[in-house]
């Protein structure tokens, strides 16, 4: 740590440690200070708080604490060097050009790691990847169990699931037709459902795109509100209208289990 202070006072304390001391070098030796760097002291105002304190003791000031104005970390003049560094890139006028070569090289260097951990360690990078997505996404209903699940679809079917003891996993990872996969719930370790209130056929193409992949390896159900049935019904092979129906085909899951 260093401390500011007013440049008057601390040239007073230097010289009053001099006179005090009876020497430059008989103050150095004292203190255990170069004798050079006492000199630049008397020019600057800032003292590393260790000498500061020593230079205090030897003067016996009491309320040492109300000469300071100011305390600064131990890599102030890293900070300050950085500073003065940018405001000269500003003014010759490369400050912009620099910082863009920086955000390009970042992007290729980030780019190039999500390339070799798809490659090889799929698993993990997905698993980072999906948790840096739920710090982001909005989990704002709980189920009965105590999961945070993202919409009241979500919640109702969990919470239907657990009534039935019929055991799932929330948003699990899974790996169908060599891509990987987060599905809303995983049941039997063979059936999937999808949840989406989503209004609008964008969701529908997506799912059905999804469904390609995640049908080469289990059962897939897709359950949206009744009336959303206008904008998902091409996905009618696959399509649960409701709670109520929701419920019957449930029932099934626990009888393949059994």
């Amino acid at each position: 740590m260093y401390v500011k202070l007013n440049p008057k006072i601390q040239k007073k304390i230097i010289r009053k440690s001099i006179k005090k001391a009876g020497a430059y070098r008989k103050l150095a030796r004292m203190l255990n200070i170069p004798r050079s760097t006492l000199t630049n002291y008397i020019k600057s105002d800032i003292l590393p708080e260790e000498r500061f304190n020593k230079i205090i003791k030897f003067l016996d000031i009491k309320d040492s604490e109300k000469l300071i104005l100011e305390k600064l970390d131990k890599n102030w003049k890293q900070i300050k060097g950085g500073k003065m560094c940018v405001e000269s890139k500003k003014k010759k006028g490369n400050f912009k050009n620099q910082l863009e070569k920086a955000r390009i090289n970042s992007a290729k260097k980030l780019k190039e790691w999500h390339k070799i951990m798809k490659k090889e360690k799929p698993e993990e990078y997905y698993h980072i990847q999906y948790n840096n997505f739920k710090k982001i996404g909005e989990y704002k209903f709980q189920t009965e169990k105590g999961e945070k699940v993202r919409n009241i679809l979500e919640k109702q079917i969990a919470d239907i699931l657990n009534k039935m003891n019929i055991e799932y996993k929330y948003e699990p990872l899974i790996k169908s037709n060599n891509k990987y996969f987060f599905p809303d719930f995983l049941i039997n370790k063979n059936i999937i459902i999808e949840c989406t209130m989503w209004r609008g056929e964008t969701k529908a193409y997506q799912l059905k795109e999804k469904i390609k992949h995640l049908g080469k390896s289990y059962k897939v159900f897709v359950v949206i509100p009744k009336t959303l049935y206008s904008y998902y019904k091409i996905l009618d092979n696959h399509l649960i209208k409701g709670l109520d129906e929701f419920v019957p085909i449930a029932q099934t899951f626990l009888a393949v289990k059994r």
